[in-house]
């Protein structure tokens, strides 16, 4: 690519200056006309005719920048969860024989048993290294597959130097194959990814598959968070995949019974040993809560001994967590005359929010204070959006249980999507007409403006696009950018030219084409490297906004001063920078010519940050939303204090059980809640 621009640049400039030359000979306007278009149609030439950089494979380059990625993702979690307990003793043994396959039952069922330490050893046992894991729902599965992963990427040798990767299931549109899944899957989630220069799309995918079969560990997570008739196709993908496929795969158990039993008669996915997760023993939990702040670990044993009923509901993971953070020290508060299993888990529920956003010494002392009745409103809303995204169908290329910033705005639409569209039409078409209308008629600027407006404002309300993966830093692309820029200049300059016959033009070239040349000059897409967060996303977006505001602003306000005065230009200038920070357009276009990056949308719309800049100015007043002013700074806490996990640049909730309480708690659809669904209702939904 960087011999392309620079070869297309050249081609320019040459015939450029044989323009000037021929200029200086006859005084004829057709000189002047056809020399503009010859430059343009030279650059063209120059580009397509200058021979890229040869390609090669980038399979190990991916491997290890995927590698890096999630050790930095890992080294953050860890951190994040150290104001959490240490973890609970898990326990499992074989499955049911007609679970697994034959190849699964050759596997002696003594072997297929071990606790918390064995997790990475029981894997490694395994001949195919397909392993899955069942346990109900709080009973520690996800936690395992995340044990499980840490522990291999420290081991890369273990695994023939693959790479564990995460994956929620409940991202998988199974009309795709699992090759395609993943894929998307890598692209979508760990964004950033470099491929060479020069890399064709085709060989960039063929790379990704490559990456998928030999260099991947997917550790599928949450079969039964699909819809049922699709678990059963997933099970069958997985099942006539390449027999080398390994892969970790958990689910609850009926569903994943369900699943297997509805393959028409054949037994389990191919190769695949099926283990289960046992209930926790009251031993465990007294254990476990010897160690944990402020407890009573005599009470504890002396009450999970005397009431049934509270050692059955804490005999998950899960639960005796929650409990541990709610009622450490006061374990009577839970028991009593005829209280079920059922209401004891209500009742630790209910405790958590008002457990973790109270003041505590575990905060710090300069924690911040939350208004418990807003922070359970506002986890109640993003409980109920998680649940309705579960229950529509997905597109496969985010899993559904994800809270992304960008996502949020959807919650405000129709309104958001009207007033972007309102904002690109004044700023795109106001800018369009200006330009248009100085150079030929006000009628003309008119229609133009109009037309342009209406076609960037249509795109931007029905546009739905993710943070932008470029960041500013200078790179190997400078000078590639800073010719790109300067091609664009030409045709501004060319425009003078013609219009005024003057060396102006030197000045309109180099007004317009350097701001713009700089720009994309210090474009250069994400340092891989760098540990991926929700807020330096929107920090990266905003700065994004910010340069292309400031680099169209600019190169459009000086080469209209040149050619009309200081007013049209300011007005040209804000517009012009208006438009081109805040919509895909130009801007994005040429940044994706120049890197030809899968990252990189071209598509026409409004940027994420716009949104939901939008979005926050109607939350206070537009029902159902009900979300902080300082949403990042909220789901961070959030994180800390153990209710979110991050996942990537986005963040999910730690307990699947713990949003399917939520939501019930929080009732049925009301007007203030359109968008929650009945189970019976959405029962059908994603199939």
């Amino acid at each position: 690519m960087a011999r392309k621009v620079l070869g297309a640049f050249l081609c320019a400039v040459l015939m450029a200056a044989g323009v000037l030359v021929l200029r200086e000979l006859t005084a004829s306007p057709i000189v002047d006309i056809l020399g503009l278009v010859a430059t343009i149609g030279f650059a063209i030439a120059g580009f397509w005719l200058t021979p890229g950089t040869p390609a090669t494979s980038d399979v190990d380059s991916l491997t290890e920048q995927l590698r890096g990625r999630l050790d930095g993702q890992n080294n953050g979690d860890r951190k994040a969860n150290q104001l959490n307990e240490e973890h609970l003793p898990v326990r499992w043994s074989a499955a049911a024989v007609d679970l697994m396959d034959s190849d699964g039952r050759k596997v002696m069922r003594s072997s297929l048993a071990g606790d918390w330490d064995d997790v990475t050893e029981q894997f490694l046992r395994l001949r195919r290294r397909r392993w899955v894991i069942l346990g109900e729902g709080g009973a520690g599965k996800s936690g395992l597959l995340l044990e499980l992963m840490q522990q291999l990427l420290k081991a890369p040798d273990r695994i023939g130097g693959r790479v564990p990767v995460l994956v929620p299931l409940s991202a998988w549109d199974v009309r795709k194959d699992v090759d395609d899944f993943l894929a998307d899957f890598l692209l979508d989630t760990y964004s950033g990814l470099k491929f060479s220069r020069g890399r064709k799309k085709d060989d960039r995918r063929a790379d990704l598959i490559r990456l998928v079969r030999e260099r991947v560990l997917p550790m599928f997570d949450g079969l039964d968070e699909m819809p049922a008739p699709r678990r059963v196709t997933a099970l069958e993908l997985l099942s006539e995949h390449d027999r080398e496929f390994q892969f970790v795969l958990t689910s609850r158990p009926e569903e994943y019974g369900d699943a297997v039993r509805g393959r028409h008669g054949r037994l389990g996915v191919a190769g695949t040993a099926v283990v289960e997760i046992q209930p926790l023993l009251v031993d465990d939990i007294v254990k476990y809560l010897r160690d944990v702040r402020d407890s009573a670990p005599e009470a504890w044993a002396a009450e999970l001994r005397e009431h049934k009923p509270l050692a059955d509901a804490l005999s998950t993971p899960l639960m005796v967590w929650l409990a541990s953070v709610t009622f450490a020290g006061n374990p009577g508060a839970l028991t009593g005359q005829g209280v079920t299993a059922k209401q004891i888990k209500e009742k630790v529920f209910k405790a958590l929010i008002p457990a973790r956003f109270t003041k505590h010494p575990r905060w710090g002392p300069n924690a911040r204070t939350w208004d418990v009745q807003a922070v359970t409103r506002w986890i109640t809303y993003l409980a109920r959006d998680v649940d309705r995204r579960r229950r529509t169908k997905t597109s496969g290329e985010t899993a559904d249980d994800l809270i992304s910033w960008w996502r949020l705005a959807d919650a405000a639409e129709p309104v958001v999507g009207r007033l972007a569209a309102l904002t690109a039409l004044l700023t795109t078409g106001v800018g369009v007409g200006i330009g248009v209308g100085y150079l030929f008629s006000p009628e003309i600027g008119l229609f133009f403006g109009v037309a342009v407006g209406t076609v960037i404002g249509v795109s931007a309300a029905h546009s739905r696009l993710k943070p932008t993966t470029v960041e500013f830093r200078f790179g190997g692309r400078f000078v590639v950018g800073l010719a790109g820029g300067l091609l664009v200049g030409l045709v501004g300059g060319g425009a003078v030219f013609v219009l005024q016959h003057d060396l102006s033009a030197v000045w309109a070239l180099a007004g317009f084409g350097l701001p713009l040349g700089i720009v994309y000059g210090l474009t250069s897409t994400v340092k891989v490297e760098d540990a991926v967060s929700p807020a330096g996303v929107l920090k990266r977006e905003r700065m994004f906004v910010l340069a292309y505001f400031i680099a169209y602003g600019l190169a459009c306000a000086i080469a209209c001063w040149i050619l009309s005065g200081p007013v049209l230009a300011l007005s040209l200038g804000i517009f012009a920078g208006l438009s081109g920070g805040m919509f895909n357009g130009l801007p994005w276009a040429v940044v994706h010519l120049l890197f030809k990056s899968e990252d990189v949308d071209p598509s026409a719309g409004a940027v994420a940050w716009f949104r939901f800049f939008l979005a926050k100015l109607l939350w206070r007043s537009h029902t159902p939303v009900d979300l902080p002013w300082r949403l990042l700074t909220f789901l961070e806490d959030a994180r800390r204090r153990g209710i979110l996990q991050q996942s990537g640049a986005s963040y999910r909730f730690r307990h699947v059980d713990y949003v399917d309480w939520l939501v019930k708690e929080s009732g049925p659809a009301t007007p203030g809640n359109p968008d929650h669904e009945s189970p019976d209702s959405a029962g059908a939904a994603g199939h």
